[in-house]
């Protein structure tokens, strides 16, 4: 990987923090604990703390950090892809009329995936990913859509969410080396 675009990387961290913190302020407001909706399978799956500080948005169309002008153009086809969500934080933004337990299930990964990791290290890796695979192959997404195929299919291993952490430990541990170089810690930053 080369050096410059992980430069790159660190460089507009703190531009893409600013911006999914302007996002989420402003659509406080409109998010619904995911706790309260009703999906009873959702309640089977997660522990109701991950429950109960999960929120979810509906939204017009589902947005995405102004990567191309902030320095990384490598990712500008995500701007303009059709997503039907996307996770920051413990918020989640869906396209609007998208109300499966699927769906919902697979953007409570990525609130898992950003919990273990945190702000910075989940975007470097998510990032990381998206240059050195694409979209559906990146390995945070690949889990999340796996784990939702289990889902629909009644197959979700025993304790997900130790299950979710450990599998996201492994992918920083990866990535680690790539995205922080010489300052890789022995652990993800939670």
């Amino acid at each position: 990987m080369e050096a410059d675009i992980i430069h790159r990387f660190h460089t507009a961290l703190p531009q893409v923090r600013d911006w999914i913190d302007q996002l989420v302020d402003a659509h406080a407001d409109r998010a619904r604990v995911v706790s309260t909706l009703g999906f009873s399978r959702l309640l089977d799956c997660f522990p109701r703390e991950v429950l109960d500080r999960a929120k979810v948005v509906s939204i017009n169309r589902v947005p995405f950090p102004p990567v191309k002008k902030i320095g990384l153009p490598e990712l500008a086809a995500m701007e303009e892809r059709s997503l039907d969500g996307i996770t920051f934080r413990d918020t989640f933004f869906l396209q609007e009329g998208l109300a499966s337990e699927g769906v919902y299930f697979h953007e409570l990964v990525h609130v898992v995936q950003w919990t273990r990791l945190g702000l910075e290290n989940f975007l470097l890796a998510y990032g990381l990913g998206l240059v050195s695979f694409e979209y559906a192959q990146s390995p945070l997404e690949r889990m999340a859509y796996e784990l939702q195929k289990n889902f629909e299919r009644d197959t979700l291993p025993r304790d997900l969410v130790r299950v979710i952490e450990e599998g996201t430990d492994d992918i920083w541990n990866q990535a680690a080396p790539t995205v922080l170089g010489s300052k890789v810690p022995p652990n993800p930053q939670r």
